[in-house]
Order: C-alpha cells, then structure tokens, then sequence
C-alpha cells in the first residue's frame, strides 16, 4: 500500500510520462508536417545560405490569414508541452531558465524548419513563418504558465476521479472542447465590419433557417444529419455528467450552438447559419432521449451473449452507412488501365494529400476519417464487455480490433474503383486510429465506471454487515438475563 503523500507523488510523475510522449510526438508531427510532400531537391549550401539570408516578409491577403494563424497553432502546443515536461517542481530561477529555455529552442527549430524547407521546393519559405512560429512559441509558454498547473491536475484527476459524474462531466468538457476548437478554425479571424458584410454578400452568413442551398438533396441530408449527430453526444454526456431533467441538456445545447454561431461570425472562411442551432437542438432531443434509455439496462447489470450479438448487429449496420457516406455516389469503374494509373497514387507519402489545400480542410478530413470510425470501435466494445468469459473476451477484444483494420480497408479498397475518390494509405491509418480510438476509450470508460460500481457495491455490503453486527449485539444484549445486565451497568 502507498502511503497518500506517495500516491501524490505518484500522479504527477505519470502525466509527466504522459507529457512526454504527447511531446515527442507533436514535434515528431511538426517537423514532418513542415516538410510533407518531401520532395528533396539538392542543393549547394552555400547557395541556400544566400538564398536564406533574402528570404522576405510577405504581405497578408485575407486567403493567407490561415495560413499565418495556422503556423502560429503549430508552435503553441509544441512549447506549451515541452515546458511541461521540462517544468520544475520548485525555484523561481529554474523556471525561468525553462521558459527561456523553451522559446529560444522553439525558435531555433522555426529557423532550422525555415532553411531546410529550401531543399523541398513545393515549401514556401518567408519571414511570414518564422515570426508567425515564434509568437506561438511564446504563446504556447505563456499558455503553461497560465494553464499548466491545472492541467496536470485535470490529468492526474482521470486516475483520482471519485465517482461515475466526474468520469462523465470529464469525458463531457473534453470533448465540448474539441467540438469548440474545430469550429473556430481556421481562425482567420475578423472584426471589420467591411469584411463581414462581404461573407454576408458572399452567403456565408444565413439568418433565414434551413434556407442554405446545397448542390443537390443528398448532400443537404448529410449535412442535416451530421449537424445532428455531432451535438447529440453533448447531452447524452451532460446527463450522465449532471442527472437532471432532460430540459436543461436541451437549454444548454442551445445556448452552446447559438455561441457558436455568433463566433464564426468573425471567422471569415466559415458559414454562420441559424440552422445549425435547430439541428443541435434536435440532436440533443435525441441524445437526452438516448441517455434515459441507456441507463435502464445499464442498472439491471450483467452481461448477456444476445445482448453481444445486438451491438455487433448494430457495428455492422454503421459499417454499411461508412460504406454509404464514403463511397457516395457509387460510380465505380472496373477498366484495367483504370485500375493500374489509381494504384500508382497509393504511393504517395504519408499526409501529402493534405498538403495540396488549406489548413483547415486538412483538419477537417482528418476529423472526418477518424469521427465517422469512432462509433464503429465504440459499438464494438460495447459487444465485447457483455462477454463474460476472460479468454474469450480476450479473443474478442483482437477480433474487434481486426475488424476495425479489416472495415478502414475495405472502405478504402472500394474507393480504389471510384475516379471522384482518393483512395490513400493515410486515410487507412486514420480510419483505423479512430476506431481503435473509440474502442480503447469505451473499453477504459466502463472499466473506470464499473470500478466505481464495485466499489460503492463493497461499501454497502459493509455498511449492511456492519449494520446487521449492530443489531445482532443489540439483540443479544436485550435478550441477556437481567443480573447479567444489571452487573454490566456495576
């Protein structure tokens, strides 16, 4: 047993650990996400130094915003994640050697970044970069001075959380967080009145609900339908998070959307629609609904083999919508030379599709290919944990991830026959990230619940023995002769 003062310590050593790793593979991401599509071109040293040295400070348009704030977000994790790990428990002096520390390497990088990108010609080399990189460098240390104390605490709760609403309101902020970072992006902010009246010319601003023009019906249900689905998991974790009647998820959704709206407003590149405030209103209708519906059989406890075979009936059934929505519109083409000029694109390098546009479409089909195989994994682990048998689960639990890998590659294989498709390696990796993703966090979901259950289960069994103890020595003691009671009182 550890003593608390160990377990203390304990804690933040393991999301130190977790720090690191976070660290190693964001840097990992940005030097390689800064040099995709990795198109070497030799060159003399000397001559790039020179070239180095004449690099210039482009001017802005309101298109390059993106691209001048994305460089910016690059760096703000990088520096704020290395200063975690690197942070000191105690002296003021030390710390401050950290933070400097931090910045200067972060800047040393931009810079090392910045020239090696001479030598992959697709890059764009500008002052622009490295004075956007270095601001997110300082960013990202100031943003560990301000935050980091309490995110260490937030991930040393995960491991001391003391009951199933901690577990769900934490689930909950993580991902209204992700919901609200994604639709801010790309951050090509503004506050001119000019330029919002041009995204209002440009119909990017819509006021009259449902009146937004979609090239053709199945993109406006698909539209419809994914605005849906993305808020019904903020009430579906809002009830769990915080028992009440479905009223307040629903008011709460609502307000959450409408603050939305109102901030991609100074979003530029991004549509601001009022309909977006019903579909989340809708979505979380359903997901209150669902979350009351969750809870019954989630009470009576137990695992059930026929319940197993549901949710696989039910994995299946969303792998068929994956096939739906990806292979969308089912022009297939079988030709062979057709076949042979779409496997020649399988050999590009990791990300280099996402190089070829902007910033923030990459994030979204990054977000797309993993989200969409999220339920998949989920589904899956929900049929796995009613298998009570430990080899079996065991099995199960290799089966499942097989499939998550078999499902992305099918998706992909049949993408392979589709000339408005691109079929990509990449997508492959993501797709099976997001379903082993959403697999791992259910599967460590219900462990994390059920320990709470057992727990609160132990405790009531002692409080009843001990109650039953109580009574039984109540009892004897009334039941005793009276001499003998008298002589207990002498």
């Amino acid at each position: 047993m550890h003593s608390p003062a160990e377990k203390t310590h304990d804690y933040p050593r393991a999301s130190r650990a977790l720090l690191l790793w976070l660290a190693l593979g964001y840097l990992t991401f940005a030097v390689y996400g800064s040099l995709v599509p990795l198109d070497f071109h030799g060159r003399p040293l000397a001559e790039a130094w020179l070239a180095f040295r004449d690099i210039r400070y482009l001017n802005l348009s309101i298109g390059s915003r993106a691209d001048w704030v994305a460089n910016i977000l690059l760096f703000i994790p990088l520096a704020f994640l290395w200063s975690g790990v690197l942070w000191p428990a105690r002296g003021v002096i030390r710390r401050a050697l950290v933070v400097l520390g931090v910045f200067v390497a972060c800047m040393g990088l931009s810079l090392a970044i910045e020239f090696t990108q001479l030598f992959f010609p697709p890059r764009t080399v500008s002052l622009n970069d490295i004075l956007a990189e270095s601001i997110g460098a300082a960013a990202g240390v100031m943003a560990w001075l301000a935050f980091g104390s309490r995110l260490m605490a937030w991930l040393a709760g995960w491991r001391s959380a003391h009951s199933p609403l901690d577990v769900w309101g934490r689930v909950l902020y993580l991902y209204l967080f992700v919901l609200f970072a994604y639709n801010v992006l790309p951050l090509d902010l503004t506050l001119s009145p000019v330029e919002i009246f041009h995204k209002w010319r440009e119909g990017r601003v819509v006021l009259a609900p449902f009146s937004f023009v979609f090239a053709n019906p199945i993109e406006e249900v698909y539209g419809l339908l994914t605005d849906i689905l993305i808020w019904m998991p903020v009430a579906f974790l809002w009830r769990f998070a915080r028992p009440a009647s479905r009223l307040k998820p629903l008011l709460a959704v609502v307000l959450i959307a409408s603050l939305l709206e109102f901030l991609q407003l100074f979003v530029y590149s991004r549509v601001s629609d009022v309909t977006d405030i019903f579909t989340a209103a809708l979505g979380a209708g359903v997901g209150a609904w669902l979350s009351g519906r969750w809870a019954g059989p989630a009470q009576e406890g137990g695992a059930s083999h026929s319940r197993a075979w549901l949710w696989l009936g039910f994995a299946l059934l969303w792998i068929g919508v994956l096939a739906a929505i990806f292979w969308y519109p089912f022009d297939f083409h079988t030709g062979r030379a057709f076949l042979a000029e779409r496997l020649q694109s399988l050999h590009k390098v990791p990300f280099e599709a996402y190089y070829y546009g902007t910033e923030y479409r990459a994030v979204t089909e990054v977000l797309h290919k993993t989200g969409f195989f999220l339920p998949l994994g989920l589904l899956l682990a929900l049929g796995v944990a009613q298998i009570r048998h430990y080899s079996w689960r065991q099995i199960a639990d290799w089966g499942a991830l097989i499939a998550i890998g078999l499902a992305a590659f099918g998706i992909e294989a049949g993408q392979l026959f589709m000339p408005g498709k691109n079929a990509d390696i990449t997508d492959w990796v993501l797709e099976t990230m997001g379903g082993v993703a959403g697999y791992a966090g259910a599967r460590l979901l219900g462990a994390r619940l059920r320990n709470h259950q057992n727990s609160n289960k132990k405790i009531g069994h002692a409080w009843k023995a001990n109650a039953g103890l109580t009574a039984a020595q109540d009892s004897l003691r009334v039941n005793r002769p009276a001499a003998v009671r008298d002589s207990d009182h002498a």
